[in-house]
């Protein structure tokens, strides 16, 4: 059984998560087949923007149980280094546009997974669990950082230390994902804003990422300085007279990645 299944639609490359019965924690095998998938679709220029979401009734239960993981000890933070870490980095570094669309679950690890896409839409029904704590582990997958700063350290922290889940209407009221749609209606949403994400600038969608993410760290004299960068970059594309042209009359830009 494939444990990564890849669909295209028009330029949105949809990567689903494929071993439901164990709830598509990350088996070695799975992660494999999501780094492979997600290097196929950002080499591929025909895709504009990625979806990654979850077959069955889990977006993704973090660590498998029944494998190796828990009998690693001191050489888990190696297994670590090569297989979520680099993942994580990836998807929050890369210059496509990625959408997690949460259809369940997600816990430990997979809330990393989950929280890393540049969009955030959770179903009804998901929930967001750090259970870490409950087994006696640490915050890893990139969560210490993405929780806090997308809800503030009180909560983030009273989410680790507890590791009590946190429903998906509650996510989206404190602002740690986009938004919650309704379960049936998850899929079709997350397709569309990958469509609109896909219809729009290339280049500067993978300069407005780069901004982002090095603003979190960076003084304010640095992140000046790197806008006005990456807005020298912008202004001498293509892309940057089709939007200006588009604006002045009144039509839809064509933004082709030049």
């Amino acid at each position: 059984m494939a444990m990564i299944l890849t669909e295209r639609h028009g330029a949105v490359a949809l990567l689903t998560l494929n071993n439901p019965d164990q709830m598509n924690a990350l088996a070695a095998d799975l992660m494999t087949g999501l780094q492979d998938a997600l290097d196929a679709a950002l080499a591929d220029d025909g895709v504009r923007a990625v979806v990654i979401t979850g077959a069955g009734r889990g977006f993704c239960a973090g660590a498998q149980f029944g494998g190796d993981t828990f009998d690693r000890g001191a050489g888990i933070g190696e297994k670590m280094r090569g297989s979520i870490n680099p993942l994580i980095a990836k998807m929050r570094g890369c210059g496509k546009p990625i959408v997690t669309a949460v259809n369940g679950a997600a816990a430990g690890a997979g809330v990393g997974v989950a929280l890393s896409g540049d969009i955030v839409i959770a179903a009804r029904s998901a929930r967001f669990i750090l259970s870490f704590v409950r087994l006696g582990a640490v915050l890893d997958g990139g969560t210490s950082r993405l929780l806090q700063q997308a809800i503030g350290a009180p909560r983030a922290r009273a989410l680790a230390l507890t590791g009590e889940p946190l429903g998906a209407e509650q996510a989206a009221e404190w602002g740690l994902i986009w938004k919650c749609v309704d379960d049936a209606a998850l899929r079709d949403e997350a397709l569309a804003v990958a469509a609109k994400l896909a219809a729009g600038p290339p280049i500067a969608m993978a300069l407005i990422k780069a901004e982002c993410e090095a603003a979190w760290t960076a003084d304010l004299d640095a992140v000046l300085d790197g806008e006005a960068e990456a807005q020298t970059k912008a202004f001498v594309t293509d892309d940057l007279k089709e939007g200006a042209a588009a604006f002045v009359e009144k039509r839809a830009p064509k933004f082709a990645g030049r």
